[in-house]
């Protein structure tokens, strides 16, 4: 009885410092990140609720809303990311699809690259020379914009690594 409540013991160490590791993780990683500036006028059916960066990566959410005048469906969103001495990072486009009259459809871009402290966004209408635009930038920013956060797991792990090794 004594061997199985010193088995029981080790697991829930184990299991609590997982928990820890996870939490302190989360906290460190939420605390780097700092508020981006918008650089120009917000589309008017565009809202953004989150644009963050630390010095390695950045996420921005937001929502557009169609409205009866202004159906967004087709059209793409445009955001462009400028690093800390105003240079252009890079664009990413965001096609709008499946949108109900005035309901909000949420929209997120994260990307990894350094320094970056500003952004434009823009709705642009959907055309040829946009979607050639679309496929230069999808290729030429593949390394930029990515289509999740960094995963959490992966970096536990190199925690656990550097903690055992």
């Amino acid at each position: 009885m004594k061997r199985i409540k010193t088995f029981a013991i080790y697991i829930l160490m184990v299991v609590g410092f997982y928990i820890f590791t996870m939490f302190i993780t989360y906290v460190g990683l939420n605390a780097t990140y700092k508020e981006i500036n918008l650089r120009s006028v917000l589309p008017n059916q565009t809202a953004i609720n989150l644009a963050q960066a630390t010095t390695v990566n950045g996420r921005i959410y937001g929502e557009v809303t169609s409205t009866e005048e202004n159906n967004l469906n087709g059209k793409y969103i445009k955001v462009e990311i400028y690093t800390k001495t105003g240079n252009y990072a890079g664009t990413k486009y965001l096609k709008i699809e499946g949108t109900q009259v005035n309901e909000p459809k949420k929209f997120a871009v994260y990307f990894t690259a350094d320094n970056i402290r500003s952004y434009t966004i823009e709705i642009v209408d959907a055309t040829e020379e946009i979607e050639n635009q679309v496929k230069i930038a999808t290729e030429a920013f593949k390394d930029i914009f990515t289509n999740e956060e960094l995963k959490t797991y992966a970096i536990v792990t190199l925690v656990l690594i550097l903690i055992l090794a």
